[in-house]
């Protein structure tokens, strides 16, 4: 421990404080955690300096070492615990600039808006339009389009983004632009600080920077820059409720010797309007990042609010019209500890039965008894692992802050077992957090073993309520929550479609379930009884297991809630076919008024090539949308299609080609499909007319990005 003698007298005194204090922690058998407040209700506290800031993640990287065991974390430093529940201060931490104020704007119906999850909360697309225009980002443009009346339609501004465009939103004559940028990580001068660690020969870590360019659309043809904030951290999502636009950035900490901490600044050019208040938890984790929430009024330009708050990576976000939810996976490390005092409880199966996963090749082939018998052993396994320490369980931490008239309040935190499969997996209602999650460990003697639970939250985020093991050896691919109830899909052989009771938030209870082939990846209420799955298809191959074919859509009956029903099916294509919407459910145009269903397809289809007596198949592609009218009545009924492109390519992956339609919209009675190539417009009651091809800039070929909005 040479390097103990190359410590200042204070870090001395400070290593030989913690060893004294983890000794006594250790006789005493229970942990204190020094404080110079007592702890708010909802255990945040504030930084007082970057100092500070650095200090804690210092330490807190000590309780995760390289070998990935937590250890006991003991804070040291003194930071506010005062909750913001008033302005910001005026001096250091949280320095406010106002602003000068700006115009606004209003907008009008009859046309489609942005499929978004909570009425009243706009979410941020690549598309946007209203009674007439479209406006559309396209490679590292930002167009906007006269488009209706769709004979005369055409691109009339084109602007050019210095940084990457990511979304937009539109409110008015205001359009709120959100781009990205990386800068070179500022360097910090050689320290001799054993406490930091040196920079990885690998790393190259830059600066992520977000845009917000908020525009003034008065005069389409020629947008204006109203404001052009930037803030440190990655474009994470937004929302915007009312003319009130809240952004959430992340930005990756770097506990390196070289690489500084820097705190997020909102800046207007170069002026600091914004230095957000840092807060924290003694919660430590295996990496940290700055998330930033920011509010900013579209309407007048003015900056509102921005908090910071130290927490973990990979963040899914759900937002209310009062709160927004961030939460992220916990993951706790794997402890293997033999007591021979415990003894391992059998399986009714044989070991040679049992594969990698725990579950036997054939056992959707096997008897209810047999299958369950095997259920049993996994779930004894469990708590054998839980009585060992041996638990690879996740932990999904939810963090509630308040978001009411742009002001940002922190207001609580919960955890739940298991992770988050996207933002449906979180709904508010009546002031509760209803979660669903999936959970998974592993055990030595059965492997992995899996599980579904849905959680419901109290306004505290203390949970009050718990389903778990639902569809064991399965995992979430679609939930919707719909006022009291939650339908949920899993699937790993089968597509089991849930209808789950939340009315008591206390006992939650599953009412029904339908098991069919295939799965649905996205979820979309019909009306109070009906839901509309969009998904895959699913064979039996020749081995035994399961394989995806065509996109598939669903209508299930949920009017009887005990015994859910599939009243209708499609399929389109074969294998190798996709949609936007699997991803995305910006890309999902629905509307019941207008008996409208749009899906965009990438359609695959295999064409048998005669060569003598030998046969072989290539595949056909064709790319575009499918348009659909639905009622439960009728079904699905296929009103037309719209073509973008095709080709017999044998190599395709979603989103490799400029002809995948991406969006579609209506304005009045024309529809809108949307490619990386082009816009065509087609009247909804003869869509085998094109009315108008609005040509895009050349962008080369797109990959369409993995989305957790």
């Amino acid at each position: 421990m040479a390097w103990v003698e190359t410590m200042s007298p204070s870090r001395r005194i400070l290593l030989l404080s913690s060893c004294l204090l983890l000794v006594a922690i250790i006789a005493t058998g229970c942990m204190s955690i020094p404080a110079a407040t007592p702890l708010p209700s909802s255990g945040v506290k504030k930084f007082n300096s970057t100092a500070e800031i650095e200090q804690y993640i210092r330490q807190s990287m000590e309780t995760v070492p390289q070998d990935g065991y937590y250890r006991t974390f003991v804070p040291t430093i003194a930071a506010r615990t005062d909750s913001k529940a008033e302005e910001q201060s005026s001096s250091g931490f949280g320095i406010h600039v106002p602003a000068p104020i700006g115009g606004g704007g209003a907008g009008s119906a009859g046309y489609s808006k942005t499929n978004i999850q909570v009425a009243g909360v706009d979410e941020p697309d690549i598309i946007k339009n209203d009674n007439r225009y479209i406006y559309v980002i396209s490679g590292p443009n930002l167009l906007i389009v006269d488009a209706y009346p769709a004979a005369g339609a055409s691109v009339i501004s084109r602007t050019e983004i210095a940084e990457t465009p990511r979304d937009i939103f539109v409110n008015g004559d205001r359009l709120v632009l959100f781009s990205t940028e990386t800068t070179p990580y500022e360097t910090r001068p050689e320290t001799s600080d054993p406490w930091i660690r040196p920079v990885p020969p690998y790393y190259q870590p830059s600066t992520p920077v977000t845009h917000v360019t908020i525009y003034d659309i008065r005069d389409r043809t020629t947008p204006k820059v109203l404001k052009d904030y930037s803030i440190e951290g990655e474009y994470v999502d937004a929302r915007m409720i009312g003319s009130l636009v809240y952004l959430v950035t992340q930005e990756q900490i770097y506990p390196y010797r070289d690489y500084p901490v820097i705190v997020p600044v909102l800046r207007e050019g170069t002026r600091t309007v914004v230095q957000p208040d840092v807060w924290y938890f003694d919660h430590p984790e295996s990496q940290y990042t700055f998330t930033t929430i920011t509010s900013l009024d579209a309407a007048t330009g003015r900056e509102r609010d921005a908090q910071t708050y130290l927490l973990g990576s990979g963040n899914t976000l759900y937002v209310s019209e009062d709160a927004l939810y961030v939460g992220y996976p916990q993951y706790r490390p794997v402890i293997y500890r033999v007591q021979e005092d415990l003894p391992v409880r059998a399986v009714a199966v044989s070991d040679s039965a049992i594969g990698s996963s725990g579950i036997p090749a054939d056992f959707n082939t096997l008897t209810s008894q047999e299958r369950e018998s095997i259920i049993e052993g996994l779930r004894n396994a469990e708590q054998d692992a839980i009585r060992r320490k041996e638990v690879d369980q996740t932990t999904t931490v939810i963090h509630k802050i308040g978001i009411r008239n742009g002001a940002i309040t922190y207001l609580a935190k919960g955890e739940v077992p298991g992770t988050l499969h996207n933002q449906f997996s979180m709904d508010e209602y009546r002031g509760n957090l209803r979660v669903a999650t999936t959970s998974s460990l592993y055990t030595p003697r059965f492997g992995q073993y899996t599980y579904n639970n849905v959680y419901i939250l109290d306004r505290e985020m203390a949970t009050i309520g718990g389903l778990t093991h639902i569809a064991e050896q399965e995992t979430i691919y679609a939930t919707r929550f719909i006022g009291d109830r939650l339908y949920m899909v899993t699937f790993k052989r089968i597509d089991p479609f849930f209808v789950i009771d939340l009315s008591t938030p206390t006992s939650p209870k599953i009412l029904g379930k339908l098991k069919i082939p295939g799965y649905s990846d996205y979820l979309h209420p019909y009306d109070a009884t009906h839901i509309i799955g969009i998904g895959k298809e699913t064979l039996t191959n020749e081995w035994g297991g399961v394989s995806t074919s065509g996109v598939k859509l669903a209508l299930f009956d949920v009017s009887d809630v005990s015994n859910p029903t599939l009243l209708d099916k499609v399929q389109i294509g074969d294998a190798g076919s996709d949609s936007a919407a699997l991803e995305d459910h910006h890309a999902f145009l629905f509307d019941r008024a207008k008996n409208l269903l749009v899906i965009p397809i990438r359609a695959v289809t295999a064409d048998p090539v005669g060569k003598g007596d030998y046969y072989s198949y290539r595949p056909q592609v064709w790319y575009g949308a499918y348009v659909f009218g639905v009622t439960p009545e009728t079904g699905f009924a296929l009103r037309g299609t719209v073509q973008h492109g095709a080709s017999d390519s044998g190599y395709y992956s979603y989103g490799s080609s400029s002809s995948e339609v991406k969006r579609s919209l209506y304005i009045s009675d024309v529809l809108y499909t949307m490619s990386s190539k082009q816009i065509k417009a087609n009247p909804l009651d003869d869509l085998e007319k094109t009315l108008a091809i609005i040509p895009l800039p050349p962008a080369g070929d797109i990959y369409y990005p993995d989305v957790e909005k």
